[in-house]
């Protein structure tokens, strides 16, 4: 993949000269952290789908992350409670995944850290592995039918938020009949009431529409 500026700030600028990718005065780029260790800091690793990618080309380090003009992923870790319980839905969504042609790993904890197992999902040369259609058709399966049943907000639980800022937060607390959660800044926790979060079965997933009031920093 290779950088483009759509920045409007920009616009002025390609007028005048070449605009490199990225540019020092602006935003362009594409973005990545500095390691995994970076990501756990930042709680940007329980967001969603994550993993490690090759850049090259102009680069620049700054204090949150990398800006680079190419970037290509080395390999993919998908949380397990993302994956669908359909067979046929889940591979139509990791799917999209595969035609990147690099390893995909499932990610069974709900809190992830540096020794947290990854499971191989899918490899170049083989395709789908045994052991994680099994751990697919098998554990989650039990673990979803106790889900099924309850189907309880909890801490730690991944909510889809809907509206002027899409994004998925993560469920820090639950006080009463309030959930507590964050989204991309993880010092920065939003409030709902929890009757406002429901269940998709569709989709498997909590979803919202709004993302709430600040309740601080």
């Amino acid at each position: 993949m290779q950088a483009a500026c759509s920045s409007p700030e920009s616009e002025a600028f390609w007028q005048k000269q070449s605009h490199l990718v990225p540019e020092p005065t602006c935003t362009c780029g594409m973005y990545a952290g500095i390691n995994m260790q970076h990501l756990l800091d930042i709680g940007y690793i329980q967001r969603g789908i994550h993993g490690e990618v090759a850049l090259w080309g102009r680069l620049y380090r700054h204090t949150l992350g990398w800006r680079a003009q190419f970037a290509y992923p080395k390999f993919f870790v998908v949380p397990a409670n993302m994956v669908p319980l359909n067979m046929n839905e889940a591979k139509g969504r990791l799917d999209s995944l595969c035609d990147f042609g690099v390893d995909i790993y499932l990610q069974p904890d709900t809190e992830v850290t540096l020794k947290s197992e990854k499971i191989p999902l899918w490899m170049p040369d083989y395709g789908y592995t045994t052991q994680g259609l099994e751990w697919l058709v098998e554990k989650r399966k039990k673990w979803y039918e106790g889900r099924t049943l309850l189907h309880t907000l909890a801490v730690g639980d991944r909510v889809a938020v809907f509206g002027t800022t899409n994004g998925i937060g993560i469920v820090k607390d639950i006080v009463g009949n309030e959930m507590f959660y964050t989204m991309f800044n993880p010092n920065l926790i939003y409030r709902k009431p929890v009757k406002d979060v429901k269940w998709n079965d569709a989709n498997w997933r909590w979803e919202t529409t709004g993302v709430g009031s600040v309740r601080g920093v």
